[in-house]
């Protein structure tokens, strides 16, 4: 893929803004540090292909990431069934409890969690980035505090 000069800078500014808190955003949706590099690795891939095209890069790429990272646990079969197998070893052991906490959670409560309050995004941006309804939004957002708060006590 050959890409024009202004294209390309466009692209690599987008990349030295945006690459780290992808790879964070990636991880709280994955809990695999790895994965999260993958799946931030290929979204720029996707964004390169089409940052000509696109009217807000920004948004398309945290778009994109959290389409990867639900690919990839769905492929894998962990939605549901198995928490993720990395766990955050800190000095805190409320921190690597509510870490826990929240691997267990199904995907669609935990992107709506991260992308609420990692990235503070609103509803409606929450909702378009998932491709969801507002009214969904509220509800996994409802269901994923509750969730951690019966998980947590």
């Amino acid at each position: 893929m050959a890409l024009g000069a202004e294209s390309r800078t466009e692209l690599e500014a987008l990349y030295r803004v945006q690459r780290a808190p992808m790879v964070r955003l990636a991880r709280l949706m994955t809990g695999s540090r790895a994965t999260a590099e993958e799946v931030v690795q290929d979204a720029f891939l996707r964004v390169a292909a089409k940052v000509v095209d696109v009217d807000n890069p920004e948004a398309y790429l945290r778009t994109t990431v959290v389409n990867l990272a639900r690919t990839h646990l769905r492929r894998l079969g962990l939605e549901r069934q198995l928490p993720p197998q990395n766990h955050l070893a800190t000095s805190q052991p409320e921190v690597d409890e509510m870490w826990a906490a929240v691997c267990r959670l199904p995907f669609s409560q935990r992107a709506v969690l991260a992308l609420r309050f990692y990235e503070d995004l609103s509803e409606d941006d929450i909702a378009r980035t998932l491709g969801c309804r507002v009214g969904t939004v509220k509800s996994r957002l409802h269901r994923g505090l509750a969730n951690l708060r019966k998980d947590v006590r």
